[in-house]
């Protein structure tokens, strides 16, 4: 059997603006997975709908760190965040 290669140049922007919000969200979801991009909105919304507040902005920034560091951070201090954690 012939084997054929092909290319296919596609323009980023034409191709996310083809792209339904569901098709969006899946695309978010494979890049949040991969490590490359991490998701300050709830799924399904656009960030112009219902812009972060400052407080909303800060907790996700802790959240992202928290998050990049949990293979750093010591026995005691993952303790005192489960405990935290674990009045709510």
């Amino acid at each position: 059997m012939p084997e054929f290669d092909t290319y296919v140049d596609v323009d980023v922007e034409k191709f996310l603006s083809a792209c339904s919000r569901r098709e969006k969200d899946e695309l978010i979801d494979i890049l949040e997975e991969d490590g490359w991009v991490k998701r300050i909105a709830q799924r399904g919304t656009k960030s112009e709908d219902q812009p972060p507040s400052i407080l909303e902005i800060e907790w996700q920034e802790m959240c992202n760190k928290l998050s990049d560091i949990r293979l750093r951070i010591s026995i005691d201090d993952e303790e005192i965040i489960k405990e935290v954690l674990m009045k709510y």
